[in-house]
């Protein structure tokens, strides 16, 4: 399962995954099964994550890295029939109402407002919509928990929402950037010392457009961080 965290600067996303996997058996049992995942995957045209059952996840994130997509409303007609499939498959699962509800989908694209270049990123969860994308404003934020409860990611929102306000209204981009990151670091490190589904150490991602910078296997203590940009790989 997973704990990502997503602040919109404006000019820049910022996007923390942590990088536990986890089996969750027919009876709810949550096994952890390593903390290698790289749960930021590169597109042609920014990232796509997710955060939930990884059969579902994983055929949206690797068509999307392999193929682009031409609209949003293409990664949502995606996510949709996945669904569908997956219900299908699994009608007599006790845990279909769970693994879809808990499952959601997050991606970022460029685009031009008003003659000025505007990272979008938008999101699929059933908890705000079960038929449509949603998106994140510039100076907001978003938790999406896997494997903790709503309440709880409720209440890490509001801590980085906190911060992020504070820290647009009160320094310049780059000391908000160098003050988000370490507040979502210790966000991440709270929540795996209450969770068994989340890893301490995480994944951290800037996107400005099509230009994505990534920081692998960041934890709280880091005393400095070293992003490099992320290559789009495409299956072969």
């Amino acid at each position: 399962m997973t704990c990502i965290l997503v602040a919109h600067l404006g000019d820049e996303v910022i996007i923390a995954a942590d990088k536990r996997v986890t089996q969750i058996t027919q009876d709810g049992v949550k096994i952890p099964h390593g903390d290698n995942e790289e749960k930021i995957v590169r597109t042609k045209v920014g990232v796509i994550i997710g955060a939930g059952s990884v059969a579902m996840l994983d055929p949206v994130k690797s068509y999307v890295r392999d193929h682009g997509f031409n609209s949003p409303d293409d990664v949502l007609d995606l996510i949709l029939r996945t669904r569908n499939s997956f219900s299908e498959l699994h009608a007599g699962s006790p845990r279909l109402q769970a693994d879809l509800a808990e499952t959601s989908w997050m991606f970022t694209y460029p685009t031009v407002v008003n003659d000025q270049a505007v990272t979008r990123f938008v999101y699929f969860h059933q908890h705000h919509s079960a038929e449509s994308l949603c998106g994140l404003t510039e100076g907001r934020v978003m938790c999406f928990p896997g494997g903790f409860s709503l309440e709880q990611a409720q209440e890490l929102q509001a801590k980085l929402q906190d911060v992020v306000t504070a820290s647009i209204e009160s320094h310049p981009t780059d000391q908000v950037r160098e003050l988000v990151v370490s507040y979502m670091l210790k966000l991440i490190s709270e929540v795996s010392a209450i969770s068994e589904t989340v890893s301490s150490t995480c994944d951290i991602a800037l996107v400005d457009g099509k230009e994505v910078m990534v920081a692998m296997s960041a934890w709280a203590g880091d005393q400095a961080l070293t992003f490099i940009p992320m290559p789009h790989h495409v299956a072969g």
